[in-house]
């Protein structure tokens, strides 16, 4: 193999946020800095890979107290691994050294989006040629994973560039869809169906009989990026949740289309119930909310100002595409989906407050993308006739 692979790893420190002490960013399934975490077991798996690579781990944590503990405690992790490939981590306290370096310091650990976007920034820096994004809490146990990346990811297949890679993801059992989302096949409400969804997009893409299709279909904790469609696409900073997908919104906004791969799986095996592929909650379910009402908002506002350009609008389908019809009253479902699953979180006033809320935010957040997204590819262009820029990262972050 000769490209240059960074296998890119965001672990996540701290506790939930709570009304007394808000957490920076609630993460799914944070690791305690009391615990070993499942990061050690994750890095553990990668020594079965016949490729080389290099090793980033974005550290963010959910409050500021607990930045120096869990630098420490992953430095101390990952030190075990230095031996086995090159590791570097950025965390809270080095980032600020980056970002001193870029001619617009617009790199943050702050949001999902803003740690992917990290993720494909220091290894851009670095030269990489391909991004690969797993999760704390999965394994590779295929030895031949990283040639299954490379087989595809960057390059022409029938004729179309292949901008990017995805593959699926497995329980411990070997399954890959999300129980219980077949009784929602007849619920009306958008966000209650969207497991559904989820579910009718993955069966889709696992149903080919090619090694590889066309789709967007796409887990962060499963996700090849060539350089080329990290020079021109950015994650939202601004989406609550759902960045994987939404990259590849990102990218397909830039004529760049991304590709699935059925076998290249990964296992994936969340700490307890809270992990994406479990139940809904009340905050998955307002986050949700506050994506698509900002998702919907993004793609009329793009296609609003790109009229008269050839949309392939069925590549979007089954999922989240769904969504995104402009006839869709996502609002009025976003307060009855609160009122049946939820009632104790609030009367019909409070649902409805949350909801234009959420509706007005998204409003400022579209257009602030759009300019963001602008400056990420300057950005990209700074970078790449400013080299020096990598022996910063590599005095700061190296371990």
């Amino acid at each position: 193999m000769n490209s240059s692979i960074w296998i890119t790893i965001p672990t996540y420190w701290g506790i939930p946020g709570s009304e007394e002490n808000p957490a920076i960013v609630d993460f799914d399934h944070p690791s305690s800095p009391a615990t070993d975490g499942t990061l050690e077991r994750t890095l553990e798996s990668l020594k079965i890979l016949e490729d080389n690579f290099t090793l980033l781990l974005i550290l963010a944590v959910t409050h500021n107290e607990y930045i120096n503990r869990a630098v420490k405690r992953v430095k101390s992790i990952a030190g075990k691994f230095k031996m086995d490939f090159p590791v570097y981590i950025v965390s809270p306290e080095n980032l600020p050294v980056i970002n001193d370096t870029l001619d617009d310091p617009l790199l943050s650990l702050d949001s999902y989006g803003n740690i992917r976007n990290v993720q494909l920034a220091v290894p851009y820096i670095m030269n990489a040629d391909i991004v690969v994004g797993i999760d704390d809490d999965e394994v590779i146990e295929d030895p031949c994973f990283l040639s299954k990346v490379t087989e595809y990811t960057g390059k022409e297949y029938q004729g179309e560039l292949v901008a990017g890679t995805a593959g699926p993801y497995f329980n411990r059992k070997g399954g890959y869809v999300i129980s219980g989302a077949e009784e929602l096949k007849n619920t009306p409400n958008m966000f209650i169906k969207k497991n559904y969804f989820m579910n009718e997009a993955l069966k889709k893409v696992m149903s080919q009989k090619e090694d590889i299709v066309k789709s967007n279909v796409a887990f962060g904790g499963n996700m090849s990026i060539p350089r080329e469609t990290i020079r021109c696409a950015c994650h939202d900073p601004y989406i609550p949740r759902g960045e994987d997908y939404d990259y590849v919104i990102n990218a397909w906004m830039k004529g760049k289309y991304f590709f699935f791969q059925p076998g290249m799986g990964i296992v994936h095996l969340p700490p307890d119930s809270t992990g994406s592929q479990a139940g809904d909650n009340i905050i998955k379910m307002l986050a949700d909310i506050k994506r698509f009402l900002y998702m919907q908002g993004k793609m009329k506002y793009y296609f609003s100002v790109n009229k008269g350009k050839d949309f392939d609008k069925d590549y979007l389908l089954p999922y989240p595409g769904v969504y995104f019809d402009e006839e869709l009253d996502l609002e009025s479902q976003a307060v009855e989906a609160l009122k049946l699953l939820y009632p104790d979180y609030g009367d019909k006033n409070a649902n409805q407050k949350f909801v234009k809320e959420a509706v007005r935010i998204a409003g400022i957040k579209v257009r602030e993308f759009f300019l963001y997204s602008k400056r990420w590819e300057k950005a990209m262009d700074y970078v790449d006739h400013n080299q020096q820029i990598g022996q910063v990262i590599d005095e700061n972050c190296r371990v």
